[in-house]
């Protein structure tokens, strides 16, 4: 009994060091969110004071129709450029979470493989055919594997793609004119 629980240890002890920088990497994402968050606290209110300096200032009403629009522009430009900042931090994050997934996947899959290898080696006389079999199932579950991570980078480097082509679109638009009527 001893023999089996001694067996898991490095299996257990694996999924805990797992859990531990998965941890890590959701602390350090919070943590990059909150930096976030107080550098645009800290805009807003240097953007405040800046406004109620302007207000002060404005003497009829073309100049506070002249400062309203600006202020509107300004907003919306300080909005999209924290919005492309968080995106970008979520980007950082799901890179780094598919790093750190993939890297333990890697990890397990090459020790589920090599201890199929082990119990392969020791199959009894006259299990050649079914040696065989296995070996020819574990290949291509390999390909497979592999076929599937080829897709699934192509398709998140499509999406990053597109994403960006969005990104620069929506930057490069400028908002229509009012009409008077």
């Amino acid at each position: 009994m001893q023999n089996v629980l001694n067996q898991f240890k490095p299996q257990v002890a694996a999924a805990q060091e797992a859990n531990l920088e998965v941890a890590n990497l959701a602390l350090s994402q919070v943590e990059r969110a909150t930096e976030l968050a107080l550098e645009v606290s800290k805009q807003n209110a240097a953007f405040a004071r800046s406004q109620l300096n302007a207000v002060n200032g404005l003497k009829d009403p073309a100049e506070v129709f002249q400062f309203v629009q600006g202020q509107l522009e300004a907003a919306a430009k300080h909005a999209a450029a924290v919005a492309a900042e968080a995106f970008e931090l979520s980007q950082e994050f799901q890179a780094e979470l598919s790093d750190l997934a993939e890297s333990h996947f890697d990890t397990n899959h090459a020790e589920a493989n090599k201890l199929i290898v082990q119990a392969l080696k020791n199959a009894p006389e006259g299990s050649e055919a079914a040696v065989a079999a296995v070996k020819q199932a574990v290949e291509a579950g390999n390909k497979a594997v592999a076929e599937a991570r080829k897709s699934a980078k192509h398709a998140a480097k499509l999406a990053k793609d597109s994403v960006a082509q969005v990104k620069g679109k929506a930057s490069a638009a400028k908002p229509a004119a009012r009409r008077r009527g």
